[in-house]
């Protein structure tokens, strides 16, 4: 399907939640933009819009100050908003700083770029577990986290994100550390098994890439 036809609908799926993707910069390991590395002919970024677009139509593409915009509007929808990071420091921090300042929804949920296997079932149990909450993030039994798999109070991250980019601390974790109330969500909570690890699994290297185009093409051979 061309991703210019993909539009806004009124699905029932839809909820009240913003979507933001952190696509900018290139990758050291991958030497080049994932972004645009086609996974069935589609590129990597239309596989996160399109799964995300099922339940949101607030969507924002948060890309490097010196990417060219032209380009990655060549392959999204209209209604996706694509926004340019204000400093060319290669940092997730300032993705999300980009993101939180421009979405237009009380909650978002943040993601990478380079996550194929979007399942839209674990973001809507992110967006009820996140009430009350700054953030919820996804944790597995060994402690690790997966903090751009996670839904957050824009406000309230917005005000840290800010903090911490203003006291030069650029790394996700340092953002984490100045928000008060966080909902670690165990893994094990979501019960798509089908989630357990594909859905968290990025792309980083050449054999990554590689695995998740075996990985898509098996799972669209079995529709």
């Amino acid at each position: 399907m061309n991703s210019k036809i993909l539009e806004k609908t009124s699905e029932p799926n839809k909820i009240n939640l913003g979507v933001i993707i952190l696509a900018g910069g290139k990758s050291s390991r991958m030497k080049s933009n994932k972004v645009f590395l086609k996974i069935n002919g589609e590129p990597l970024l239309m596989h996160v819009v399109r799964e995300t677009s099922k339940i949101s139509d607030h969507i924002i593409v948060a890309i490097g100050k010196y990417d060219k915009e032209e380009d990655y509007a060549s392959i999204l929808p209209r209604f996706v908003k694509i926004i340019h990071d204000k400093t060319e420091t290669k940092a997730a921090s300032y993705g999300m700083l980009t993101g939180l300042e421009a979405i237009e929804s009380d909650y978002a949920i943040i993601l990478a770029v380079d996550t194929p296997f979007i399942n839209i079932n674990v973001i809507k149990q992110l967006h009820l577990e996140v009430q009350g909450f700054d953030t919820a993030i996804p944790i597995w039994s060994n402690g690790n986290i997966e903090p751009l798999f996670a839904v957050y109070n824009v406000a309230t991250t917005l005000v840290a994100v800010r903090n911490a980019v203003k006291e030069g601390e650029v790394r996700i974790k340092d953002v984490i550390n100045k928000l008060s109330h966080i909902n670690y969500v165990p893994i094990e909570r979501f019960t798509d098994s089908a989630t357990k690890f594909n859905c968290f699994f990025n792309i980083n290297t050449p054999e990554d890439f590689k695995n998740a185009k075996q990985a898509l093409r098996r799972k669209h051979s079995t529709k």
